[in-house]
């Protein structure tokens, strides 16, 4: 196995791991990629001490009980987490918006789709995603150096 294949995370909210992490699994390794399931108690860690520029994460939410897993143990992490511009979050839900999704929209970070909708078509935009992300991260912010000061 590569060293320098890319993550994608995949956010867990139960015990099990659910059907859409292996649909998600097979896709993404068709394409080089590697998909990790992580707890919410591990993203912040992740995000934070994580080698790669930037961090995309999915949460599939399809049931009542997801959905209620969600609102108490991600929403608030979420907030602060979106603010540090080094992720960006994909919420697949059967359920409307949350709340603070206007404000979550203002950071252009955060990603909510409705399901259900074809996951190889939202993979393959994923990963257009990630590697537009990781080439603009190689870009110098500054600007280009002057030549006419150089001997």
């Amino acid at each position: 196995m590569e060293t320098n294949q890319p993550f994608i995370y995949y956010l867990t909210l139960e015990e099990n791991l659910p059907d859409q992490f292996y649909v998600f699994d097979s896709i993404f390794k068709e394409y080089n990629y590697i998909l990790v399931p992580i707890r919410v108690d591990q993203l912040q860690k992740i995000v934070a001490t994580t080698d790669q520029n930037h961090v995309i994460v999915i949460s599939c939410i399809t049931n009542f009980r997801s959905f209620h897993l969600f609102n108490e143990k991600v929403r608030g992490i979420l907030k602060y987490l979106l603010k540090s511009k080094r992720i960006s979050f994909f919420e697949l839900s059967s359920f409307s918006r949350l709340n603070d999704s206007k404000i979550h929209l203002l950071t252009k970070n955060y990603y909510f789709m409705k399901t259900p909708l074809d996951a190889r078509a939202l993979a393959e935009k994923m990963i257009t995603f990630q590697e537009q992300k990781s080439s603009n991260s190689d870009i110098w912010p500054g600007g280009h150096r002057s030549i006419s000061g150089v001997a």
